[in-house]
């Protein structure tokens, strides 16, 4: 769906690294973004089926890196949750899959591994120059109520939202968002955050949020739903402390039978699902904790 890709062009911003995935060959690197995303139509090769207009710019950085990460390799590292962010059986299904910046320094260490002989970066050779760049086009298509039409275009909002720094009001100073991130139950998460401090030069990783976003109402199926991978991210990367995973709810508006549950979850144990309603007001998104 079109809103989908926008929503993940729409978390790429300056200084993102870069791997590029051939086909039963490996993983290829690195590059560094240098321009927001944005839209150009204009034919970057002969076949005129292969358009792909929602692009970035990117140079090479580091090293020239001749000898790629295998496959079997990148499989080892998942298997031993080093990386887990992306699907490999729906890997060449997508134009691209962000990852965390651990899992992107796993990819590195073996670039080094794999090329320890320092070979200095070549320029690229008549680099792509935009034609016509225009910005994504971040809809705030809503019905007759106002709710998004598409969930698409309400994940791209945040991504974008994101990707500027903008919300830390809301969820705290964070590192990595990624959306659409699969989990062990065949679903995927909207929106993945880790949350990093430095103190002394020193990065302390200190709490992971999910979001689960909802354009219309949101049902207790929805609250069940966002627990589950609540539940899932303590296991997997907190290692059993559930006060470092914070769960939002997002949605236009909420069954009483959800605040009622996130109530009596909180006076249990302690701990809560945030709620937040949205609206679109004068072509901006607002956003209010219920």
């Amino acid at each position: 769906m079109n809103s989908e890709v926008i929503a993940g062009f729409a978390g790429i911003k300056r200084g993102d690294f870069v791997f590029f995935y051939v086909k039963n060959v490996g993983f290829y690197g690195l590059w560094k973004v240098t321009s927001a995303p944005f839209l150009d139509a204009a034919p970057v090769w002969s076949d005129p089926e292969q358009m792909f207009p929602y692009r970035v710019l990117f140079e090479p950085v580091v090293r020239q890196f001749a000898k790629p990460v295998a496959l079997s390799d990148v499989l080892d590292l998942r298997d031993k949750g080093r990386i887990w962010t992306f699907d490999l059986a729906t890997f060449t299904r997508k134009s691209h899959h962000p990852i965390t910046e651990d899992e992107g320094k796993e990819l590195i260490r073996l670039l080094l591994r794999n090329n320890p002989i320092y070979v200095p970066v070549c320029p690229v050779a008549d680099p792509y120059v935009p034609s016509q760049p225009r910005a994504l086009p971040l809809s705030l298509d809503c019905d007759s109520r106002g709710r998004f039409r598409y969930e698409g275009y309400l994940c791209a909002w945040f991504m974008h939202a994101f990707a500027h720094g903008e919300l830390k009001d809301i969820v705290g100073d964070y590192a990595d968002f990624i959306n659409l991130v699969p989990t062990s139950f065949n679903k995927v998460m909207d929106i993945f955050l880790t949350h990093r401090t430095a103190i002394d030069g020193v990065d302390i990783l200190h709490k992971f949020t999910c979001i689960e976003l909802k354009t219309a109402t949101v049902t207790e199926l929805d609250l069940n739903q966002i627990i589950m991978y609540e539940n899932w991210l303590v296991r997997k990367l907190a290692q059993g402390d559930s006060e470092m995973v914070q769960s939002i709810l997002v949605g236009f508006d909420f069954e009483e039978g959800v605040l009622t549950y996130r109530d009596k979850r909180r006076a249990i144990e302690e701990k809560s699902v945030r709620l937040l309603r949205y609206a679109v007001r004068e072509g901006t998104l607002l956003l209010e904790e219920v």
